[in-house]
């Protein structure tokens, strides 16, 4: 039905696309030699007769991650090699549906991410990238080339304009949010070493008070930018996995990307800020990469509340595993706790003077 749908002209990577944003909010992307939308839906279809791996691989799947929140495969289709992704219901945890792939789509369109063929709040059918995804030790490896692809790459999304089906407050406090009516209505599966709501709720409106206070930058935010989501191809880097996108704070996904259990390195750090800041065309001083560090440091707590919450929820999504759950949200809220005096310091953390395109520093591992 014509009156229903919106039919809009954008360009993919120099190809017109048309695209089409019926009242389900499938976004359906017409290319001449990409998959159909009829093929994209019949994988989602054979994709949820799927339970196990045996099942996947014979239907021709590649099983790549089982995430938390959705099922990720790969395939070839028409000589196109494929990732697909499909939802689960924990993905309506955080979006709205019609907010679900948006950011996917957009990055694609604008050369951001892989090109997508489909998204819908079923499921995402996309071009697979060649390479490997990063791990947690290759941001902190004192690979100097590597961290300032990743920071470019970072930046020129962070450039660009969030699309108009995200637009509102910070996605961090929208995610948080909504978690957090979902905690209330079942209490009884929080673990019993977690403080009570009334406890988590008061830490969350006192952590959003101590942010807005510094007036940290807003912009089109990745909102899980680990190094996962971080795919290596030679001298080349593409982001990947933009379902949490939206207007965010770039400091959460600066502090993300480095957040770790492991040895970290200071220097590997400034030296990534650093190429940041060149590319948004902020770095014009040392002081101004100490703002910009202090900026990010601020945000380390904040990545584990949003992670202790979202593990708060997790038993009323998947019961069986609620002991694995009440676990990682314990580990969660004590490192929060732990981190939390980093938003609320006035003191501004200095770091090391480091000259990004010059040789780069001495390399050693702090912590």
């Amino acid at each position: 039905v014509v009156s229903a749908q919106r039919l809009i002209s954008i360009n993919l990577r120099g190809l017109l696309v048309a695209v089409d944003e019926g009242p389900s909010g499938t976004v359906a992307m017409a290319q001449a030699d990409a998959v159909t939308q009829d093929e994209c839906e019949e994988l989602l279809d054979i994709l949820e007769q799927c339970t196990t791996k045996e099942d996947l691989e014979g239907k021709g799947f590649e099983p790549l991650t089982v995430g938390f929140a959705n099922l990720v495969c790969a395939t070839v289709k028409n000589g196109q090699p494929l990732v697909i992704k499909r939802y689960t219901d924990l993905v309506f945890l955080r979006l709205s549906p019609e907010a679900v792939g948006a950011v996917d789509a957009f990055a694609g369109e604008r050369g951001a991410g892989p090109r997508v063929f489909h998204a819908s709040p079923r499921g995402l059918v996309m071009e697979r990238q060649a390479g490997r995804t990063l791990e947690e030790v290759d941001i902190h490896s004192g690979d100097f080339k590597l961290l300032e692809l990743v920071a470019k790459s970072l930046a020129s999304f962070h450039l660009l304009p969030a699309p108009a089906v995200c637009e509102g407050e910070p996605m961090l406090w929208r995610t948080i949010d909504k978690m957090m009516q979902v905690v209330e209505q079942r209490p009884d599966l929080m673990p019993k070493s977690m403080p009570s709501i009334d406890v988590i709720t008061t830490a969350i409106q006192d952590a959003r008070a101590a942010l807005e206070s510094r007036n940290p930058k807003i912009v089109l935010g990745h909102g899980d930018f680990k190094p996962s989501n971080v795919i290596r191809h030679f001298d080349t880097v593409m982001l990947i996995d933009f379902e949490l996108g939206g207007p965010n704070y770039r400091g959460f996904d600066l502090m993300k990307v480095f957040r770790t259990a492991l040895p970290t390195s200071k220097e590997c750090m400034t030296h990534f800020l650093g190429a940041y800041a060149r590319q948004v065309g902020e770095y014009d001083s040392d002081e101004t990469l100490n703002a910009l560090f202090a900026e990010t440091q601020c945000f380390e707590p904040l990545t584990w509340l949003e992670a202790a919450v979202f593990f708060l929820t997790l038993p009323q999504f998947k019961p069986s595993e609620t002991t694995r759950w009440n676990d990682l949200a314990v580990d969660r809220w004590t490192k929060f706790s732990e981190t939390k005096h980093k938003l609320t310091s006035t003191s501004v953390p200095v770091i090391c003077k480091v000259g990004v395109g010059t040789s780069p520093p001495a390399r050693h591992r702090d912590g």
